[in-house]
């Protein structure tokens, strides 16, 4: 069965906003990835249920679906139910009403970052899993209710979340330069090494999301690259010498130290000719102005 085929297979309420989400949604899912649901507005204790399915060997035939208990997501963001529907597992995370107002009251921040005055320390500081959710919202295949979820939609801001991550990554990624060449410089080689790959990592997720591909963790970040590289041509360097970077093994070295900065550069030049990259470029360079020098931003 398809994911849709998969999703069609449950019960939604009447007034809630349903969403595909995660590597389905974003064309980087690979062999054993979840199925992903998001669910908006629906009432109060309301939990999943399939109806018609038919049971599967390690299932008896009076439990069809085997629904393991609700976990409460860190930050109570959403209950989250694993079904399983042998041999996929349907991950349905139903978010929370007050939890998303506030999300909501957070996110709308955002939108700073296309006044390149604002001091980086200005802007919302969202967690992985915030960036998670907005990002699934953003990019999720609506299923049932697009008035509900075009209406979170329109609250969470979430226009400008490309450009906002963007900004704020590369901000992260080239503060973890900084701290790679002091490492360096200090003689602690594993620091500088470590350091390092999270400037590149950051860099390239930077790079993504200047795309409209907003990751909130490295996992996919190989299959996203190569989705990028197809639509972003010529692509910047960090991009286009991705997989040359991770998998040489990144140490602190100078002579890599010197290639990451110059894979910056080229990145902030570049960010104008993608999709989502003026406004954060415009940003980057209003923050350099005010630092004299871009590492000196903590935002992270």
């Amino acid at each position: 069965m398809s994911p849709l085929d998969l999703a069609g297979l449950f019960s939604w309420p009447a007034a809630a906003g349903v969403l595909l989400a995660g590597s389905f949604a974003e064309g980087v899912a690979m062999r054993g990835s979840n199925v992903n649901v998001i669910v908006v507005d629906a009432p109060r204790g309301w939990a999943p249920t399939v109806d018609g399915h038919p049971p599967t060997p390690r299932q008896a035939p009076q439990h069809p679906v085997v629904q393991r208990p609700v976990v409460l997501r860190p930050m109570t963001l959403a209950d989250n139910h694993i079904v399983d529907l042998d041999p996929t597992i349907v991950s349905i995370d139903v978010l929370r009403p007050d939890r998303l107002h506030d999300l909501a009251a957070l996110a709308s921040g955002m939108a700073m970052v296309a006044d390149p005055r604002t001091p980086d320390l200005s802007l919302p500081v969202l967690d992985v899993l915030e960036i998670r959710l907005l990002a699934r919202l953003r990019s999720g295949r609506v299923l049932y209710g697009a008035d509900t979820v075009d209406r979170w939609r329109e609250r969470l801001a979430l226009y400008w979340l490309p450009a906002f991550h963007c900004a704020t990554t590369y901000l992260a990624g080239v503060h973890f330069h900084g701290k790679a060449v002091t490492a360096h410089r200090d003689g602690m080689p594993v620091d500088a090494a470590v350091l390092l790959r999270l400037a590149v990592e950051h860099l390239l997720i930077a790079a993504l999301a200047a795309d409209g591909r907003v990751l909130h963790e490295v996992k996919n970040l190989g299959r996203t690259v190569a989705a990028s590289l197809s639509t972003w041509a010529p692509p910047p360097r960090v991009l286009a010498e991705a997989a040359t970077l991770l998998g040489r093994g990144l140490r602190g070295e100078p002579e890599l130290l010197a290639l990451v900065d110059d894979l910056a550069a080229d990145l902030l030049d570049r960010l104008p000719t993608a999709r989502y990259g003026p406004v954060a470029a415009a940003y980057l360079h209003g923050q350099h102005g005010q630092h004299g020098r871009t590492e000196g931003s903590n935002h992270r």
